[in-house]
């Protein structure tokens, strides 16, 4: 039986203030990465709901074994931990799961029409613009099923901050527009390219 003392949660600082990441030592969600705006979005979720009975806590977002928490209060999150901790491992106890089947469905029946223009729009307007003071740019390769396929170019093919890159700053803002992404593929040939890191 799985106790609280089983359970580690540690945190991360992300670059935005009012954002924190928790990672867990157990998988929260396989494939998926489900959003909560809003206490009501939780659709009967344990985890959700205690974590909006945080005060401050705004959003939630869970992936694999993370959490990622927007607040809009000036309590630092060192603070804020003491009451996020237990929010979120006291939910991992309960038999049910962490995220409804209810919230799970509404993720999967999101629409997919519009998945690539939203993408392409935010590697636009967001992703390549700060990848650019390092000669670096991001571009989609393609869209299968729910999986996107995005292809690393200039400064970042073979960077060793790339697979980083990847996975915190792009991954996780391809998710932020359109959380009915199931998995997001890095596609790139990090030995190819004027600087191959990994050749």
């Amino acid at each position: 039986m799985t106790t609280t003392d089983d359970l580690k949660v540690t945190g991360e600082f992300l670059p935005d203030p009012n954002m924190c990441r928790f990672e867990v030592n157990r998988t929260l969600l396989e494939d998926w990465t489900v959003v909560f705006q809003r206490p009501e979005d939780s659709l009967d979720s344990p985890l959700a709901d205690a974590l909006f009975a945080v005060e401050g806590i705004t959003k939630v977002k869970v992936s694999g074994n993370a959490i990622t928490l927007t607040k809009n209060v000036p309590t630092p999150w060192p603070e804020m931990a003491k009451y996020i901790l237990p929010a979120i491992k006291q939910p991992l106890l309960d038999p049910r799961p962490p995220i409804s089947d209810a919230a799970l469905d509404a993720v999967q029946a999101d629409p997919q029409t519009d998945m690539a223009e939203l993408i392409e729009q935010l590697l636009e307007a967001h992703i390549n613009p700060a990848l650019a003071s390092h000669g670096g740019f991001v571009k989609l390769v393609k869209i299968e099923d729910r999986d996107v396929y995005i292809e690393m170019g200039g400064g970042c093919q073979g960077c060793a901050a790339s697979k980083m890159t990847m996975k915190h700053g792009v991954e996780n803002a391809i998710r932020d527009v359109c959380p009915q992404v199931r998995e997001v593929i890095d596609a790139t040939d990090h030995t190819a390219g004027d600087n191959p890191y990994y050749r």
